[in-house]
């Protein structure tokens, strides 16, 4: 794996807690990877903390953005056991240091890989969160965003000591065992506008739906056309667009180069309608990314047919759970995902990191400086 340029500058602590945990931070990736493989797949609940997403976002985002990795391993000295990992790192905003997770905004959910002593207690929780702010050095503020309360039936640690919502919300939904029961789960309303979207798209050509999970020259032209579809959605809305930048590029595709993504493709002919690219992990499908070709194909709700495909394709497969990712957006209830709230957890440690987050807090009539600075881009 390529070194990330700060780690050739040690920086390495180890916090003694009085108590039950003790916490240890660094910054070598390729050690804090290997603790979280031998974990086992159990251990990243959401695909956001599996080692391969881990790798690829220390290796390509974290370096492009000059951020400095802090991962910490807490452990339960009474099992002598590893309770969690936490992909984290510290950047400076404003002359601020600010310890955030592994993340920048491609990240929907954020939870600690979990270990066999993991705590599942507030108190627990809290003692183990102490013993990880020890561990951190020369640090002002700590900020953990989108927080799920549990994930894979496990409990967010971090989400037992938040006490602030997040501006976000997870989308998910148990898949039903058929087709069928999908469709008898939506409403009536729901199932005759499929039926319209489906009638317009034959309308205007009549479309097909692929699934692509292994690299190659055709998985490379679609990656293109699903920036191509986002930039131009965003920049029609006045936003600033990123993924498309190098390093994030790179990223999705090294990603689905190690067979933990898949892109939904619906076709017209030779021309791409619609994409989206879906992270598989543990019998769930997440997608992060979707977009379709504009403004002539709108009629045809391309995007929500797509999902919907996508929907149908994961049941036939066995996959047992739909994730349509972080955001507050009417289509993805239309799906029959659940909005669960995502919490947040700020602490200061410094005096300048209290200033920082009283400022933070009540910039723009509450919303926060941080939120404004590193918002999503897509």
């Amino acid at each position: 794996m390529a070194q990330i340029d700060v780690m050739e500058r040690p920086m390495r602590w180890t916090a003694n807690a009085a108590g039950r945990y003790v916490a240890e931070a660094s910054t070598d990736a390729d050690q804090f990877l290997q603790r979280a493989a031998a974990l086992g797949p159990s251990a990243s609940v959401t695909p956001f903390q599996s080692t391969e997403w881990l790798r690829a976002w220390l290796a390509v985002v974290g370096p492009s953005a000059a951020v400095e990795p802090l991962l910490i391993t807490v452990r339960d000295t009474l099992r002598d056991e590893i309770a969690m990992l936490l992909p984290l790192v510290v950047r400076r905003l404003c002359g601020v240091a600010l310890v955030e997770f592994a993340d920048l905004s491609v990240s929907d959910y954020n939870i600690p890989l979990l270990g066999p002593a993991a705590p599942s207690t507030p108190g627990a929780a809290a003692a183990a969160f102490e013993a990880a702010l020890a561990a951190m050095s020369e640090v002002d503020v700590v900020r953990l965003c989108n927080l799920p309360l549990t994930a894979h039936g496990r409990v967010n640690p971090l989400a037992l000591v938040a006490s602030t919502p997040s501006t976000s919300v997870r989308n998910v939904t148990t898949l039903p065992r058929t087709w069928d029961d999908y469709l008898e789960s939506r409403s009536r309303k729901f199932r005759k506008a499929l039926r319209q979207h489906h009638r317009a798209l034959d309308a205007l050509g009549g479309v097909r739906v692929r699934m692509i999970t292994s690299p190659g020259d055709e998985a490379t032209r679609l990656f293109g056309k699903l920036d191509e579809f986002q930039r131009a959605r965003i920049t029609a809305l006045g936003k600033r667009y990123v993924l498309d930048r190098p390093c994030y590029a790179k990223f999705y595709r090294e990603v689905f180069t190690c067979g933990r993504a898949m892109l939904s493709v619906m076709d017209s002919g030779d021309r791409v309608v619609a994409i989206a690219y879906s992270l598989l992990h543990r019998q769930s499908c997440t997608t992060v990314r979707l977009a379709h070709a504009g403004a002539e194909w709108n009629r045809g709700s391309p995007g929500i047919v797509l999902a919907s495909e996508l929907i149908r394709w994961l049941i036939e497969h066995g996959v047992e759970q739909f994730d349509l990712g972080a955001g507050g957006y009417d289509y993805k209830k239309h799906l029959g995902c659940e909005a669960q709230p995502l919490l947040t957890v700020e602490k200061a440690l410094t005096l300048k990191g209290r200033m920082a987050l009283s400022a933070w807090s009540t910039y723009s009539g509450g919303r926060s400086l941080v939120q404004s600075l590193t918002a999503k881009a897509s």
